[in-house]
């Protein structure tokens, strides 16, 4: 029997390699897209790892994300969405029939009493440790003098330093270079169509290179990291923010 639709929606499949607080902020901004969020879940607890709870205002707007975002493609995972099972507290909080929840006892309380305790002890062990005349080293070998310049150690390397690409700051068009001479909007509408955000794209002619356009530069960047490998036909494309 399948969840009725409500309020939350649950996201599981996600990469658990991702921040907390980065995974937050990108499901924010790709499910923004849907109506108005209140709250998004996620923790790096071992039972919570991968999955996380977005809290819409609407309960419309969570059927559409469901229906929409069903296998995007999120931080190289294709995400598995449904309705949550259970009431978020927020919307409960909001309806009048929030109950809190009893809180479950500290199994580690003892334990953490018990490591302060060696805590404190094996301070006072350090403490007296410094106050005891250092070891005097025999046959200690010569000193060596260490340099912050890697070529000062390597003969006949050259110091000269050169600095580094100037690469354009994020925003919320992209620059695509490396196309066919005979590129058209669509077959990048194509690749880049699917994501959040996309509004158009525009090649420009007789240079084989294009500009797609975005809501805001974190849905640009978001697209950019998908397609790094894209390619139309077998020619790989190059992507990075447009200057």
């Amino acid at each position: 029997m399948s969840t009725q639709p409500n309020n939350t929606v649950y996201v599981n499949n996600l990469n658990e390699r991702v921040n907390i607080a980065e995974l937050k902020k990108a499901l924010t901004h790709v499910f923004a897209q849907f109506g108005k969020i209140l709250e998004v879940q996620a923790s790096k607890a071992l039972k919570k790892k991968g999955q996380a709870w977005v809290v819409f205002d609407e309960v419309k707007s969570a059927e559409k994300c469901v229906k929409e975002m069903e296998g995007f493609n999120f931080y190289d995972k294709p995400m598995r969405v449904t309705f949550a099972k259970r009431k978020s507290d927020v919307i409960a909080k909001r309806d009048g029939t929030f109950v809190p929840r009893p809180e479950k006892p500290n199994k580690y309380k003892r334990k953490g009493k018990k490591r302060k305790l060696e805590g404190k002890e094996g301070k006072k062990a350090n403490g007296k440790a410094k106050n005891a005349a250092p070891p005097v080293p025999t046959n200690a070998p010569p000193s060596i003098p260490l340099s912050n310049n890697p070529a000062a150690m390597v003969p006949g390397m050259s110091t000269m330093s050169f600095p580094p690409r100037r690469e354009a700051a994020p925003n919320r068009i992209l620059f695509v270079e490396n196309l066919p001479p005979d590129c058209k909007s669509e077959q990048l509408d194509a690749i880049f169509g699917k994501f959040p955000g996309f509004k158009e794209t525009r090649v420009v002619g007789g240079k084989n290179v294009a500009f797609v356009d975005f809501e805001n530069d974190y849905l640009a960047g978001l697209a950019m990291e998908q397609c790094k490998e894209a390619k139309i036909g077998a020619m790989p494309i190059h992507i990075s923010f447009a200057k």
